[in-house]
């Protein structure tokens, strides 16, 4: 809880703490700081991709392996567009 603790001492400060990350992992669990970080939050604007299976506001982040969904794996894989891909929850497929 490092970084949370680093933001709460910069908004002490008088400081605007702005913060952007993904919330869920891949398996569609909370990821690293972020719910520490959304219950700190003075403010919280949500965002979503789009589902490249549907177009639908996309909420999950698909890992790809080959290509295909992957559902196992480190919760942290490096990559880009060959990697994930933003899915809705009803097109995600999670472990």
């Amino acid at each position: 809880a490092e970084f949370p603790r680093l933001c709460e001492s910069l908004v002490a400060q008088g400081k605007r703490v702005i913060v952007a990350g993904l919330d869920l992992n891949f398996r569609g669990e909370p990821f690293g700081p972020m719910p520490m970080l959304l219950a700190l939050a003075d403010e919280v604007v949500k965002l979503s991709a789009v589902c490249t299976v549907c177009g639908a506001p996309a909420t999950r982040s698909q890992r790809l392996v080959d290509g295909k969904p992957a559902t196992a794996g480190p919760e942290i894989l490096l990559g880009g567009l060959e990697s994930y891909e933003p899915r809705c929850r009803d097109h995600c497929l999670a472990p």
